[in-house]
């Protein structure tokens, strides 16, 4: 089985979202991850990126359901946010000050967890020695 691959806000987001070139694509990983959940794991940062995302926006009513469809998909799957994690992305933010707070806080979950792949349109990513961006436009099952 090949590792897991960490799922990053931005493709619930899209999946959900009005025509975009994501948002077929999207659709499809999470197709992936209802056939294959075990391939996948996330973080509860996560979810506060998709509430922050649709609350922003204006339209929580649409980002209540994401969030929910999303979180059952995922059951099992979401890691919490450790105090070890947490100091972890302190000292990745120090070392990589291109990477925005939440990415430092994935990155940190994903090092935790052992997980290297990471599927997000976040071209933020692609410049993280020993981390795989797969980009969702590129996902094949």
């Amino acid at each position: 089985m090949p590792p897991a691959t960490f799922i990053d806000a931005n493709v619930p987001i899209y999946a959900a979202g009005r025509e975009h070139p994501y948002r077929e694509p999207c659709i499809r990983i999470l197709a992936a991850v209802n056939k294959n959940p075990d391939g996948f794991v996330t973080d509860a940062e996560v979810f506060q990126e998709i509430m922050h995302h649709y609350r922003r926006t204006q339209r929580w009513d649409a980002g209540q359901t994401v969030v929910e469809s999303f979180a059952a998909m995922m059951r099992g799957r979401v890691s919490p946010m450790a105090i070890d994690d947490v100091l972890a992305a302190g000292r990745l933010a120090n070392e990589r000050q291109d990477l925005s707070t939440r990415d430092s806080l994935h990155l940190a979950v994903m090092r935790h967890l052992g997980v290297t792949r990471v599927l997000t349109a976040d071209a933020d990513f692609s410049r993280v020695p020993g981390v795989i961006r797969l980009d969702p436009a590129d996902f094949r099952e």
